[in-house]
């Protein structure tokens, strides 16, 4: 039994994700370590010295600190910044995940981190790079499209349109934000990271399709199966 207000479909979809979180030991170690990293920082009297380090940003940039193309991912603005992403981790993280494992899982975040802050260092309007980059939502973008493109026909809750739909969307819409921010700059997009979006996208569809031109088909699959049943012949198949 369950609660009269909670539909059976809405509790299958609660448990199934549920389920599916527990067992995401990766997507969880992503989610501990930016947590941490958040209080470690923002404790301190003054939060702005480790922003300034660790964020992504053209100042200094040198390869000597080519790590902050991967730390920048686990520092946040603030608590509703954390919160957000937070959120887009645990509902699509475990998802990917239970698709693809722990290492794809993490190959596929540090990926979007590492190519959408290499986006925003490169396309972003000037205004924008001379700003600390911060927050995970570039690897999380990955995560949507790896998502999006391997499960095209599926749904990813709370959005209710196909997996193909959700992933061309985001891309044409991070692509025409980001051209909006060059080329109507007396309209305020606000700090929002669209060039770090579009390369995270961009590389998880990447990752994607890569995956799914090397897996087998079914077809081929079923070619094969008839090709050993063939050659084993009539008398040593049960």
């Amino acid at each position: 039994m369950h609660p009269p207000f909670v539909n059976g479909r809405t509790l299958a979809r609660w448990q199934a994700w549920s389920s599916d979180l527990l067992a995401a030991r990766a997507c969880l170690l992503l989610a501990g370590v930016m947590g941490l990293v958040y209080f470690s920082v923002w404790t301190r009297e003054d939060p702005n010295p480790l922003l300034l380090w660790f964020g992504l940003h053209l100042e200094d940039w040198n390869p000597e600190i080519i790590w902050r193309s991967v730390t920048y991912a686990f520092v946040h603005g603030n608590a509703m910044h954390l919160a957000f992403n937070l959120a887009g981790l645990l509902i699509i993280g475990p998802k990917v995940e239970r698709i693809g494992g722990f290492e794809t899982l993490l190959k596929v975040f540090f990926a979007g981190a590492v190519i959408g802050g290499a986006a925003h260092l490169v396309l972003a309007p000037p205004e924008q790079r001379g700003i600390p980059l911060v927050g995970a939502s570039g690897g999380i973008t990955a995560l949507l499209l790896w998502l999006t493109t391997t499960s095209p026909d599926g749904r990813t809750w709370p959005v209710k349109v196909s997996g193909r739909s959700l992933g061309l969307g985001v891309i044409l819409a991070e692509a025409c934000l980001l051209a909006g921010a060059w080329f109507l700059r007396e309209i305020n997009f606000g700090p929002v990271a669209h060039a770090c979006h579009l390369g995270g996208a961009i590389i998880g569809w990447g990752m994607a399709r890569r995956l799914l031109r090397s897996s087998p088909k079914l077809e081929d699959l079923r070619k094969e199966r008839a090709r050993r049943e063939s050659a084993d012949g009539p008398s040593n198949l049960l």
